[in-house]
């Protein structure tokens, strides 16, 4: 489980901050205290849990990688607010929802 993994759960951490400061840009408060809220909940996962974009993801199925991470891209670009882990996230992912999206 990424949790387990300090530099992985680290990067969980640092995606989450980019939603924060994306939300701020856009007169959204969300700081620092709602990160550590978003940790302990995903500190609180069972090791074998999966998210249903990345179950989709292995499936072949479309995703919400467009309306996930896609948005936080968009959105940041949008605010000038960096946000190179969705980013990654989104381009990594993208070749995957775009084939699953043409069947």
């Amino acid at each position: 489980m990424t949790r387990a993994e300090p530099a992985t759960a680290e990067l969980v951490r640092t995606a989450m901050r980019e939603v924060a400061a994306v939300a701020r840009a856009r007169d959204i408060a969300l700081g620092e205290a709602d990160v550590e809220r978003m940790m302990a909940v995903y500190r609180g996962f069972s090791a074998d849990t999966t998210s249903s974009m990345q179950r989709d993801l292995a499936a072949g199925r479309p995703s919400e990688l467009e309306y996930q991470n896609g948005a936080v891209v968009r959105f940041g670009r949008a605010a000038g607010v960096p946000t190179p882990v969705h980013e990654t996230i989104y381009a990594s992912q993208l070749p995957g929802e775009v084939l699953a999206r043409q069947v």
